[in-house]
């Protein structure tokens, strides 16, 4: 409730902060409030907004009541934060040095009902308090169950065939931790393991359970994570070593994270676990314990097994498949090569007039000149001299090719683009450095670290447009081994048209890399055949082809 203000007064502007732990803990907010209220009125606080989380836990860092608390803050809602305890505000001390830091930063103070103006010394000293105190709290807990487990009390609540029994000890004072068995339930996990045993399925049993309308632990239909839970943590009614009557306590721990709050279990080491024998409360004899849990690991064996197979035949079974479906390929390719998809089809020139060669009739080309020596051949008589030309290309004839100085202008293009992607990475490294030399731990602010974030972005945006760069340059800078492999390439698949020249990849693949192939005759007579190259197409075909090797 806010105070109605003095005229030609100033006011500060208070914003009420308050805070339980849990539900049961309801009414604890209104009376921090009241208090709170009470505080401001005595000194003639005007109360501009009133913050609350309810059943939040302090160790926990998302909390709506603080985060719009310290927005209201960051829009000048207030003058002071008032809060009927520091441990109100956060029980972490890193999250109230945080909150300290900036609603200090804002010039915004922090008082308490008890202790009045909380300074820099009061976060440190009841930080570290609050936080030594919420360890403590969990070690004395963790202390007196487990002596209580030693006095054969459970721990932990409801476990289905049981029912907790209140029983008043001798000085009056109640005594917790006693079970007792339920008959009905008990009944449903012997059958359980006796089916089991039995060699039902886990499905099975669970369906006979809910076809009798007998419900689950949860009051529901079973299901199988219910009788079998899970290995390591000894889970489920099949597992559960509390039906030999053998309690086992500290087995795992429950760790809040620093930054969701969400509550995780966390398995502890074996040898940190207690055992405690409590033979009255037994349901299932040890004999059948046992057996059950040798069934568990043999169906889980049997399910791995059975899993790694499937696995591995789906694996052979995709693998052949694909095998399939490129040898169809092939075949189909193979049966759809025509002349017309050979290595020289379209590319084929006279070496005497220099004009295209065309097909006159199937096998057999001309240049349609009048009086040609080389016209009309038949592709039986040029083939094998050109397919001998293939093999011709030279590491000296593709090296001298980028000599041209075509590429050098390109080259020089995209060295000045390599300069200009280094130029730009270096300022924006310089722009960064600057700013974290001057802020120093102000580096920490919000605009601070987007502005970081936004030069990484923009460095990592100019390395890749230095690397690709650097790529275009090596392939207009092929080295000595580059070349080699093109030859080795080429070589490699005039071998493969020498046994077969009708084998469709290698002409496919060498007629995208030839330009022309010139038939003419020798002063004897013979055929001759030279080839001239694409050689950009010629080195990309080598660079797949080594590509696809590995």
């Amino acid at each position: 409730m806010s105070q109605i203000p003095n005229p030609g007064k100033v006011m500060k502007r208070a914003g009420i902060y308050a805070r339980h732990s849990t539900d049961k803990q309801a009414t604890s907010t209104f009376d921090q409030i009241a208090r709170c209220q009470a505080y401001c009125a005595s000194r003639g606080y005007l109360v501009t907004g009133i913050y609350t989380d309810e059943a939040i836990s302090g160790k926990i860092r998302q909390r709506p009541g603080i985060d719009r608390l310290l927005l209201s803050a960051k829009e000048n809602v207030f003058d002071v934060v008032v809060t009927e305890d520091l441990s109100r505000l956060s029980r972490k001390i890193g999250q109230m040095a945080d909150t300290f830091e900036l609603l200090q930063y804002l010039a915004i103070s922090i008082e308490t009902v008890g202790n009045g103006t909380v300074s820099q010394v009061d976060v440190g000293l009841r930080g570290t308090m609050n936080a030594l105190y919420l360890t403590d709290l969990a070690d004395k807990t963790r202390r007196g169950m487990k002596a209580a487990v030693q006095r054969g009390s459970l721990p932990g609540g409801q476990t289905y065939g049981y029912r907790i029994v209140r029983v008043i000890g001798e000085d009056g004072e109640l005594e917790r931790g006693h079970r007792e068995i339920v008959p009905e339930e008990a009944e449903v996990i012997r059958r359980i393991y006796q089916d089991y045993l039995a060699g039902q399925t886990l499905a099975g049993i669970c369906e006979a359970l809910n076809s009798l309308g007998i419900p689950s632990p949860g009051g529901k239909k079973w299901h199988g994570s219910t009788l079998i839970g899970t290995a390591s943590r000894q889970s489920g009614i099949l597992r559960n070593r509390l039906y030999v009557g053998e309690v086992v306590f500290n087995r795992q721990e429950w760790r809040t994270h620093p930054e969701t709050g969400d509550r995780m279990a966390m398995l502890r080491p074996k040898d940190e676990w207690i055992t405690k024998e409590v033979p009255d409360i037994a349901i299932i004899s040890r004999d059948i314990f046992d057996a059950v849990q040798v069934e568990i690991e043999a169906r889980s064996l049997v399910r791995r097994d059975t899993a790694h197979q499937a696995k591995q035949t789906k694996a052979e079974r995709h693998a052949a498949e694909v095998a399939e479906i490129h040898r169809q390929w092939r075949q189909r390719q193979e049966k759809a090569l025509t002349n017309a998809m050979l290595f020289f089809s379209g590319r084929l020139h006279c070496a005497e007039s220099g004009k295209k060669m065309t097909a006159l009739r199937k096998g057999k080309y001309s240049c349609r000149t009048p009086d040609c020596r080389v016209c009309s051949t038949t592709m039986e008589e040029f083939l094998a001299p050109a397919i001998s030309a293939l093999q011709d290309v030279s590491i000296e004839v593709i090296l001298s090719h980028y000599t041209d100085p075509g590429y050098d202008l390109q080259r020089q293009v995209i060295k000045q683009r390599i300069s200009a992607a280094e130029a730009e990475t270096a300022q924006a490294r310089k722009e960064m450095s600057e700013i974290l030399s001057i802020l120093g731990s102000g580096a920490k602010m919000a605009e601070v670290r987007s502005f970081l974030a936004e030069k990484e972005t923009t460095i990592r945006h100019h390395h890749m447009q230095r690397s690709v760069a650097v790529r275009e340059l090596n392939l207009l800078s092929p080295g000595k081994a580059s070349a080699q492999a093109a030859v080795a390439t080429v070589r490699k698949l005039a071998d493969r048209l020498k046994a077969d020249f009708m084998d469709y990849q290698p002409n496919i693949k060498l007629r995208h890399c030839i330009e022309k192939v010139s038939i003419g005759l020798s002063d004897g007579g013979n055929f001759t055949a030279k080839v001239e190259w694409d050689i950009p197409a010629l080195m990309k075909l080598s660079r797949t082809e080594k590509a696809g090797k590995k």
